[in-house]
């Protein structure tokens, strides 16, 4: 697999390397952690002073849950500083080219196709059973909602993760260890200190000691909270999804597969029940905590990779 040097940031040839990216992405790794320590710890200090019963909704929640999303908020704070630093400050930089509507369509009914073989195969072998409560008024009730989180969350992840985070590491490094590590790096993010990781301490007694013990084991997860299945899901989705993006060379081809995905996901997931047949295998309607949904993406991905070796070939024929 050859560099595209449309996808190498700071102008660098297809034979130039820089690991600038990675060490701005690891301030914003750590300085995630740190700044979510502190400004989770403020919030959840001022919550519970205003709500020293905790009966509101926001003052029930346990701390890990203040500090997961203040991370995000100083990832959010930080992005805007790492997208210049990285001289990404267009839409046309950042990935987004045409056509859309051709684009778009495409791979959105191909995440709704890889979703409905992982429901199909599981309502099949009796691991899924259509929920009886489950009616095509509830679909359309459910279809805005996840229309909104679909684009959402197809466009915000996919502007961070393929926009910036695998370019970090594609203009660090060659093409297949650059897709594999930005990989795992996204697999990574999605793991976290669980709720319940302070016990049943007491809201006055966490302090400075419980927030650097969250952000440390936030740090670790991966490794502490420790689930292959998952692990090897996520893995493989960070894969495919570096894989569109080479394949479309637009950043309109991965948000729509994505998208796709949490559309289906988020429209039919009501539909289906997991039953007592359900296994390791096959997983829940979760649809990331089984190795059935590994073997879709390793199909997929086999797919992808021979297509991305043969638009290589074309172009390497064209003069």
């Amino acid at each position: 697999m050859t560099r595209d040097r449309r996808h190498i940031l700071y102008d660098l040839g297809e034979d130039q390397y820089s690991l600038k990216g990675i060490w701005l992405l690891a301030l914003l790794f750590f300085g995630s952690l740190i700044s979510g320590a502190v400004l989770s710890l403020i919030a959840f200090k001022i919550t519970h002073f205003v709500d020293p019963d905790a009966s509101s909704y926001l003052a029930s929640k346990p701390y890990p849950k203040f500090f997961d999303r203040a991370r995000w908020v100083s990832v959010l704070f930080l992005l805007p500083y790492l997208f210049v630093k990285c001289r990404i400050t267009s839409f046309r930089a950042i990935g987004f080219a045409k056509p859309f509507a051709a684009t778009f369509g495409l791979w959105f009914v191909s995440g709704i196709a890889m979703i409905f073989i992982i429901y199909g195969f599981n309502t099949a072998t009796g691991a899924f059973a259509i929920n009886p409560e489950w009616s095509a008024g509830l679909l359309l009730k459910k279809a805005d909602d996840a229309i909104l989180a679909a684009l959402l969350i197809g466009t915000l992840e996919e502007i961070v993760f393929r926009g910036l985070v695998f370019r970090m590491f594609y203009t660090a490094m060659k093409p297949l260890p650059a897709l594999l590590c930005s990989s795992f790096f996204f697999a990574l993010l999605h793991f976290k200190t669980p709720e319940f990781a302070l016990g049943h301490l007491a809201p006055s007694e966490i302090g400075a000691a419980q927030a650097a013990q969250i952000a440390f084991g936030t740090a670790v997860a991966v490794f502490t909270e420790f689930d292959l299945k998952y692990l090897l899901a996520i893995f493989l989705v960070g894969v495919a999804l570096h894989q569109v993006f080479l394949l479309g060379r637009n950043l309109w081809a991965s948000i729509a597969i994505h998208a796709g995905w949490v559309f289906t996901i988020k429209l039919f997931g009501s539909a289906f029940v997991t039953t007592d047949q359900a296994s390791s295998f096959s997983g829940t309607t979760r649809v990331a905590d089984g190795y059935w949904v590994s073997m879709v993406l390793v199909v997929f991905i086999a797919g992808f990779a021979l297509l991305l070796k043969r638009k290589e070939g074309l172009s390497r024929e064209t003069p």
